[in-house]
């Protein structure tokens, strides 16, 4: 009987070990180490966090005790970086509408003059 349970441990042992392993090598592969990769690669998880951030919110405060406290302050964060996107598109609108729309409707009425 004893071992059988030792066979066992070491059963679970082993496969723990195999299974930290695996993780290791799939970190490796996922961590990349040149900065442009890197930048590419916090993007797209940024991109995925961002567009999945509401059920994220959700599912942190169906945690009890100080999942609620937790989502409440990543819902505070969201609408911040909600009015900064706002706030930010407004900026760009106003910069597009002072250089880029009137560059356009200066080169297309000096075309309208020349083909007069």
């Amino acid at each position: 009987m004893l071992e059988l349970i030792s066979d066992a441990w070491n059963l679970v042992v082993t496969l723990l070990l195999s299974c930290w392993n695996i993780l290791e090598s799939v970190a490796g592969l996922v961590i990349i180490d040149d900065p442009f990769w890197r930048g590419v690669e916090c993007t797209i998880i940024a991109l995925l966090i961002w567009k999945n951030r509401k059920s994220i919110i959700a599912g942190v405060d169906s945690i009890p005790l100080l999942g609620g406290l937790l989502a409440r302050c990543l819902f505070v964060a969201d609408e911040i970086a909600e009015t900064v996107l706002d706030a930010s598109l407004g900026l760009w609108q106003l910069v597009r509408s002072n250089t880029w729309d009137r560059l356009v409707k200066l080169i297309k009425k000096t075309d309208d003059n020349l083909r007069g």
